[in-house]
């Protein structure tokens, strides 16, 4: 039998090994390759952090912040973090945002774990956007191995930056699952990651997968012990044992559910694993935001949402001092909004809603608002919609971004409009 030692730290030194992911359709991905990583004390390994940039989604800028499990005695620890190569190589206008890894990278790092032992926090910002689909190296760290033991290598955060784009850009986070990897050198190891197969999120009705292939069990020469069961409690009352690392459920209805994988190796060795798995209700959201065509942010306009095959209303809102309005709990499908108000030009447009996820986005509109003692300012064509994005998640994702405006309007009279530019900052 070949040691599994000699395997995974043949695949850690091998540059920005990519691993076939299971992601949901259309949504991008932040995973950690190859995933399983075995070394004894004394040597090192490399973690590759990738992104699975989904067809038709825009990226300019990335944050990702890790955690990696440590008992008292320390197991593993950072040694090294390159950026060398990655997905904005090429882009002259790039610059780095945040690089925080105790106890040598201490730069720009305002979070209360930043620079602390066992967190790693990396932004980059980019001038201009990549477009999926593709699978890119984002960052990797190196690893010194202390002692045995296991660590998890879990991803906190993962934020995937676009600008948006068109005359109304709308700056959002891209929806993104994540996969996270598992380093162990002794004995039988539990590890488990879950990604939902058709939303962004895990919500009810929906299926699931969990995946794992990266549990391993160990002898103490470091070769694989062959695991012959995985025994999965999904916290819903429904259980599962499988020879197959891989299996998928749907969870009822929306909740928090404690799944337990037990896996058993050839000599009867158990190890197990729990993670907590938040289901949302299988629902969405819409946020828009109502700008005239000088793209400044207008107050007061009353938005009306229609089921494609209804010709009335079902709910309305108007503007607020922000030019936004949110609807809430919207099944999964097509809305047809329009917009009316005090010199507004009345106009709709069509939005899409996905279970588990936010719909944001921008609507520039024609508005007269008359000047006294001047002539009608001048617009442009007809309204335009911008592209529609998925934009922040439901159901705690626990993504933190800001936003600033790289340059303000200002609009004087019989002056032809300006198009405001936003880009991302990082936190």
């Amino acid at each position: 039998m070949v040691p599994v030692l000699s395997i995974v730290l043949l695949a850690s030194l091998m540059p920005h090994v990519p691993v076939a992911m299971a992601s949901p359709q259309g949504v991008s991905s932040v995973f950690l390759s190859p995933g399983v990583w075995s070394v004894a004390p004394g040597g090192s390994f490399t973690v590759n952090v990738m992104a699975n940039l989904a067809t038709g989604q825009n990226m300019s800028a990335i944050d990702v912040k890790i955690n990696y499990t440590n008992p008292a005695q320390a197991i593993v620890r950072v040694d090294g973090l390159s950026y060398s190569g990655n997905i904005f190589e090429n882009d002259p206008g790039k610059f780095l945002s945040q690089e925080c890894a105790a106890p040598l990278y201490n730069y720009q790092c305002p979070q209360a774990t930043d620079f602390q032992f066992g967190w790693l926090h990396f932004s980059e910002i980019g001038s201009r956007p990549v477009t999926g689909p593709m699978v890119a190296f984002l960052f990797s760290i190196h690893f010194q191995v202390d002692g045995k033991g296991t660590s998890w290598i879990r991803i906190n955060n993962a934020l995937l930056a676009d600008p948006g784009s068109g005359p109304f850009p709308t700056p959002q986070a891209v929806p993104v699952t994540t996969q996270d990897g598992v380093f162990s050198n002794t004995g039988i190891t539990s590890f488990f990651n879950y990604v939902p197969l058709y939303t962004p999120t895990v919500v009810a009705g929906y299926d699931n997968r969990f995946n794992a292939t990266a549990s391993l069990s160990l002898n103490a020469t470091y070769s694989e012990i062959h695991i012959n069961s995985y025994v999965w409690s999904f916290g819903d009352g429904a259980t599962n044992s499988t020879p197959n690392p891989i299996t998928n459920h749907i969870f009822g209805s929306s909740g928090q559910y404690n799944v337990n994988l037990t896996v058993i190796d050839a000599n009867g060795n158990r190890g197990s694993s729990r993670l907590l798995v938040a289901v949302g209700q299988a629902l969405g959201a819409l946020l828009l935001t109502v700008v005239d065509l000088h793209s400044t942010v207008y107050a007061g306009v009353k938005v009306q949402i229609f089921n494609l095959t209804v010709l009335t209303p079902f709910a309305n809102q108007t503007t607020d001092a922000t030019g936004t309005v949110s609807f809430q709990n919207l099944l999964p499908g097509t809305y047809r909004l329009t917009f009316s108000g005090p010199y507004v030009t009345g106009s709709s447009t069509t939005e899409s809603v996905i279970a588990g996820w936010t719909t944001q986005d921008t609507v520039g509109l024609r508005i007269d608002t008359p000047q006294p003692g001047g002539p009608t300012p001048w617009y442009g064509d007809v309204a335009f919609l911008a592209s529609f994005a998925a934009a922040l998640g439901l159901f705690g994702l626990g993504m933190f971004f800001r936003w600033r405006r790289d340059q303000k309007e200002s609009v004087r009279r019989n002056s032809a409009p300006k198009k405001v530019g936003r880009r991302f900052v990082g936190p």
